[in-house]
């Protein structure tokens, strides 16, 4: 039986043959003006320089054309990046950051021209420094507007696209649920197809014919691992058609949310990875995580050095509380605090509200996070992160070991002094198993979703939000 259980509105073949794909001039339209803006911006910002500055314009270096390259190698970037490609709702994800990313490599190909060229003398500094000033705020309004303007004329009408043909096979339940929650974009959803298995190959002629007629440009297919012959059969009578076929194994959708194309040997296979996988993206970590450690100890020494002082006077003990706790792949390390508590009772217990065994400078201490800053020395040794999930004791993790799934995933990057649970209020004690299932299920979040962007939104909120202070006692 062949049975549509879409359950929004469908258009009729009619109208969908009279639709057109309006993307190709929205995203010309797109790519113009964002580098019509940057040309601008730039221009703007060499005449307020140098107007402001010196008094008068310099005829040394013709900055019109500096600023003319300079937009054309930044919407170079974007389309090499697809930044344009309108593919509904989702199109736009990281749109923001990624634009700025563009633009900076455009001034660094720009800069690196110029001495190519020999003209890089020539190119005042106070100028540069001005252009990025503006530029860089002018592209990100720029681009916020427009990703308004899309979004809007999206769902209302105004401009619309060839739409996804999904077939779902058998056992797959709550088909229509599944994609709501997958896809903010049920409108672009032509049909749905619920197929039986009983006549799978004379619904597949079915659909191929029909598909024609609905001009989609996607046919998604939804399927257990039970079906893999006939989603080889269906995938093989689809390619006859002029569309992009989508494989989505019900099964395992945790896992596709961080996997990827790779290779193995000449063959392409699909790879679940997940953090800074990437040998640019371990560099740029690792880079950052020496940075902000080195530079943070180096600040914040006097800090560091009276806070050893404050423990050692108030009471007897170490300076530093080290404790064993599990790192990347599991790997036990070696992890650095300030002491806390009255010297040898700090037992295999977390810490609670009103915990007598807690020094009153050491109250202080873990109120305010200070109690953290030698954790900077166990980043600039490696074996933490700046950003990361928060290492638990090795006994820690073993309670709840066997009770929440994929506990020891968390160690597929580096612990971090900071995290994503942290930051959502999600520190201090874990004595439950809805506590730890929520940390836990923070701390995958990240993992999956990891960008340098992402890090760097984590490090200012561990700072300025009041969440990144609850529950520390």
């Amino acid at each position: 039986m062949l049975q549509s259980t879409f359950s929004g509105p469908v258009a009729s073949s009619k109208e969908i043959g009279q639709s057109h794909d309006d993307r190709l001039a929205l995203a010309a339209m797109l790519a113009l003006t964002e580098m019509a803006a940057v040309a601008v911006s730039t221009y703007l910002a060499f005449l307020a320089y140098h107007l402001t500055v010196w008094g008068g314009l310099p005829d040394t270096i013709s900055y019109g054309w500096i600023c003319t390259q300079l937009a054309l190698m930044y919407g170079i970037i974007c389309l090499a990046d697809r930044q344009y490609d309108l593919h509904g709702a989702e199109w736009n994800r990281q749109a923001l950051h990624r634009g700025v990313l563009a633009l900076a490599l455009a001034f660094v190909f720009l800069l690196a021209l110029m001495f190519i060229s020999g003209t890089v003398l020539s190119y005042s500094r106070g100028t540069f420094l001005a252009q990025l000033a503006i530029a860089l705020p002018t592209q990100i309004m720029i681009r916020a507007l427009l990703l308004h303007a899309i979004e809007a004329g999206r769902k209302s009408g105004r401009w619309t696209s060839p739409g996804v043909v999904v077939l779902v096979f058998p056992d797959v339940e709550k088909p229509t649920l599944l994609l709501e929650q997958l896809s903010s974009t049920q409108d672009e959803i032509r049909q749905v197809y619920r197929l039986d298995s009983t006549n799978i190959w004379l619904q597949l002629q079915t659909i191929l014919r029909d598909t024609r007629t609905h001009q989609c440009e996607a046919v998604l297919l939804l399927f257990h691992s039970d079906n893999m012959d006939a989603v080889t059969r269906a995938v093989d009578m689809l390619s006859e058609m002029p569309v992009r076929i989508q494989l989505l194994p019900v099964g395992m959708l945790n896992f596709m949310r961080c996997s990827r194309i790779g290779c193995f040997g000449h063959a392409s296979v699909f790879e679940s990875a997940s953090g800074p996988d990437w040998v640019m993206d371990r560099f740029l970590k690792r880079s950052f995580d020496l940075f902000v450690a080195a530079a943070a100890g180096l600040l914040l020494m006097p800090l560091i050095l009276m806070v050893a002082a404050l423990i050692k006077l108030s009471s007897r003990g170490p300076v530093l509380f080290k404790q064993t706790r599990h790192g990347y792949n599991n790997k036990p390390i070696t992890v650095l605090k300030f002491r806390t508590m009255v010297a040898g009772q700090a037992i295999a217990r977390q810490a609670t509200r009103d915990d007598p065994r807690v020094t009153r400078v050491g109250r202080i201490l873990r109120r305010t996070n200070i109690d953290e800053l030698p954790q900077l020395f166990n980043v600039i040794r490696g074996d933490m992160s700046i950003v990361g999930p928060r290492p638990h004791a090795v006994w820690h993790n073993q309670m709840f070991e066997g009770q929440i799934a994929r506990l020891s995933r968390r160690h597929n990057v580096k612990p971090g002094i900071t995290g994503w649970a942290q930051v959502n209020g999600l520190r201090g004690e874990t004595d439950t198993f809805e506590k730890m299932r929520a940390r836990v299920e923070h701390d995958l979040y990240y993992i999956d979703n990891w960008s340098f962007g992402f890090d760097l939104k984590i490090v200012v909120m561990t700072i300025f939000s009041k969440k990144s202070y609850e529950n520390a006692y």
